[in-house]
């Protein structure tokens, strides 16, 4: 009987479409890592450039790498694919535009290892402009439980709602999947990791490399696909979270807040999105009388106007000097 292979302790999930100036980066990142036992799984999904071709001259030579082909679904499908796949004790996620530094996923992987209460290691990013610019993101290194990882992801602190920039105990998330058909998918996959988990990381080193509105990136304009974001989340607390549980005031806070940002936007953009102010309003009726986790008169006060009253909100918000926005 030929024994079989040995499972690799880590697998790179690369969802890929249409991304062929940035491939080569991206791939050679994950091969040069100092932590060579790990595989990569790279979806393509659909692409119409170069990516495809590319992907298959490297897997000949690579035999770490597996490649993947399939119509064009969206991002949430091609890493449900690669999802499905996984045997490694841990995983993450790359973007197949973006690439990471050469020692951050051995370091992660060790902090796993060592410290078995943890679902999951969060690590710092760099944000990489067409101009040239680079902007760290980076905290300091922090040890949260569950409720208090959820706690900073609601209060957009230190943990993000972004998949990448992570490594996953995969007996804790790979058996989840990214709602299809939708973007904003990421932050539903996270929070209901952290609530699985026992304990959350930050590694305090910029290991991934995030480029920011590269043309036909997916986060250069709000239009209203942002609605995906509250149905996502909505969905996630209605599916796994009683009115009683510590986390559900989170959750409301998280969909607050976020609500509240797009709101201002669309109202400060009406003229050329006159339908999306409409098509955000009425969530605010998911967060009435639901349990909020704001402190201070102050915040409650302004809660409560924007759920009960939000036209009114913004009358008075245009009245008021604000801060200029792009």
């Amino acid at each position: 009987m030929i024994p079989s292979a040995p499972q690799p302790r880590l697998t790179v999930i690369v969802p890929a479409y249409n991304v062929a100036p940035w491939l080569e980066q991206c791939i050679q990142s994950i091969r040069q890592q100092s932590l060579t036992d790990l595989e990569i799984i790279v979806v393509d999904d659909g692409s119409t450039d170069a990516t495809w071709e590319l992907l298959e001259a490297w897997a000949a030579e690579e035999p770490r790498l597996k490649v993947l082909h399939q119509p064009n679904a969206g991002q949430s499908a091609a890493r449900n694919r690669a999802l499905e796949l996984v045997r490694s004790p841990y995983f993450t996620f790359v973007d197949g535009d973006d690439y990471l530094s050469p020692e951050v996923l051995e370091e992660a992987v060790a902090l796993l290892e060592s410290e078995p209460e943890l679902g999951l290691v969060e690590f710092g990013f760099v944000e990489e402009y067409p101009d040239g610019r680079q902007q760290p993101q980076l905290h300091s290194s922090l040890r949260y439980t569950s409720l208090e990882a959820v706690r900073s992801l609601a209060l957009s602190a230190e943990v993000s709602g972004m998949p990448w920039g992570k490594v996953y105990r995969s007996c804790m998330a790979a058996d989840l999947r990214f709602p299809e058909g939708r973007i904003f998918e990421d932050t539903p996959f996270v929070l209901e990791v952290l609530m699985r988990s026992t304990a959350y990381a930050y590694l305090p080193s910029c290991g991934y490399h995030y480029r920011v509105m590269r043309s036909g990136s997916s986060t250069e304009h709000w239009d209203g696909r942002l609605c995906h974001l509250f149905e996502n989340v909505l969905e996630l607390r209605d599916r796994l979270i009683e009115r009683d549980s510590p986390y559900r005031p989170l959750v409301n806070e998280l969909l607050l807040r976020r609500l509240i940002i797009f709101v201002l936007w669309a109202d400060r953009h009406r003229s050329e999105q006159p339908r999306l102010l409409a098509l955000l309003l009425p969530y605010t009726r998911s967060l009435r009388g639901e349990p909020l986790a704001s402190e201070g008169w102050g915040a409650r006060l302004r809660n409560q106007l924007f759920l009960r009253a939000p036209r009114l909100f913004l009358g008075i918000k245009r009245l008021l000097p604000t801060p200029q926005y792009s």
